[in-house]
C-alpha cells in the first residue's frame, strides 16, 4: 500500500483549538490556526485530514493517474515537532483518500465551524484513523540526512534510501500496541510528556541485540559485570540470581539526535538500575565519570 508522510503542527488532541494549542507549524499557522486543527475530530465517523504543501498534492506518485483528482486506499502518517526538536510520528490514517486539491467541506460540522476549518485534503473512516498519545509519540522522522522528510511538509518515502524508515513506520502502523512502553524507568524530567527524542533514546537503549553483544564482551575482557558508575556487582550480592544481570546505558545523547545512529560497543556502559536512573534524572545527562565522582563525594560525605 502506497505511503504519504505528511507535517502538521503540534497538538495534544487535534479535536479543536479549545483547550489545546497548536505549536512549531511553520509560516502557516503563524497568520492562520491551521486546518489540522480538527484532523481527528470524529465527525459522522470520518475524519478530516489536512496538511499544507506547496501547491498541489502529487498523487501520481502514490499511483494515480495523471487525470485522477484523488487515490484510494493509501497510508497517510502525521508527523510533528515537538518542543524537544526533531519530527515524531503523531498518528496515521489507513486506507485513506488522498486528493490532489484541497476539498471543501459540503457539511462542516459545528466544531469545524467553530475553528474556521473549511477545507480537507485527505479523508478516512474514523475508525482507521489512530492519533498516538503524546507520550507514545517516539518514533522520530529523520530531516536532515539523506532518505529523510526533508524540510518539506509533504513527503511520499519513495526513494531507496527511505525503504528502511518506512518499512519501521509501516510496523508502527500495524503494531497492535501503537509503540512499546519502558516500565523499568521513572517518568523523569517529564520525558513522556515533553520529548520523544528522549523516550527513543531510552528505547535503543534496550535494543536486545547490542545490549547482549556488550554484556558478553564485557564478561570476556573483565569476566564481571560491574557498574562502572558505582562499582555494583549484581551477582555478588544476589548470587546465582543477579548472574549476567545488568543495564546497558548509551554515552551519547540520542535523544538529542534525529535519523539513525550506529551504535558501537564503545558506546555503551555496563551500568547498575539505580546509577541509570539517576543518570537520566540529571539535566543536562552527566558523564559516567562525573556521575562517578558524584557518588565517590557523596560517599565521603556521609562518612
Amino acid at each position: 500500500m502506497p505511503i504519504l508522510f505528511c507535517n502538521i503542527g503540534w497538538m495534544a488532541r487535534y479535536d479543536g483549538i479549545d483547550g489545546d494549542s497548536i505549536q512549531r507549524g511553520g509560516s502557516y499557522n503563524k497568520s492562520e490556526i491551521g486546518h489540522e486543527v480538527c484532523n481527528f475530530s470524529n465527525v459522522d465517523s470520518k475524519v478530516y485530514g489536512y496538511v499544507q504543501p506547496t501547491g498541489r498534492l502529487n498523487i501520481v506518485k502514490l499511483g494515480a493517474g495523471k487525470n485522477d483528482d484523488c487515490i484510494n486506499n493509501i497510508t497517510v502518517i502525521w508527523t510533528a515537532g515537538p518542543n524537544s526538536g526533531g519530527t515524531a510520528i503523531v498518528g496515521w490514517y489507513k486506507n485513506a483518500t488522498v486528493y490532489r486539491d484541497a476539498q471543501l467541506l459540503n457539511a462542516p460540522s459545528e466544531l469545524q465551524i467553530q475553528n474556521g476549518i473549511s477545507m480537507y485534503r485527505i479523508l478516512a473512516d474514523a475508525s482507521d484513523a489512530v492519533l498516538l498519545p503524546v507520550h507514545k509519540r517516539n518514533f522520530m522522522i529523520p530531516r536532515a540526512v539523506k532518505g529523510g522528510i526533508g524540510q518539506s511538509n509533504v513527503w511520499y518515502a519513495d526513494k531507496p534510501e527511505s525503504a528502511v524508515l518506512v518499512k519501521e513506520a509501516l510496523a508502527l502502523v500495524n503494531s497492535e500496541q501503537y509503540g512499546t512502553s519502558l516500565p523499568d524507568l521513572d517518568d523523569v524530567n517529564g520525558a513522556y510528556e515533553g520529548n520523544p527524542r528522549f523516550v527513543s533514546h531510552l528505547k535503543r537503549e534496550r535494543n536486545q541485540k547490542i545490549v547482549e553483544q556488550k554484556k558478553q564482551d564485557t564478561l570476556n575482557k573483565l569476566g564481571i559485570l560491574r557498574c562502572e558508575v558505582c562499582d555494583f556487582d549484581f551477582e555478588k550480592v544476589y548470587g546465582m540470581h543477579g548472574m549476567g544481570f545488568c543495564e546497558v546505558h548509551h554515552l551519547l545523547p540520542l535523544h538529542k539526535a534525529d535519523g539513525i545512529v550506529k551504535t558501537e560497543l564503545d558506546d555503551l556502559a555496563i551500568i547498575c538500575s539505580n546509577c541509570h536512573r539517576i543518570i537520566h534524572r540529571i539535566d543536562p545527562m552527566p558523564s559516567i565519570n562525573e556521575l562517578s565522582k558524584i557518588v565517590t563525594e557523596t560517599a565521603q560525605i556521609s562518612v
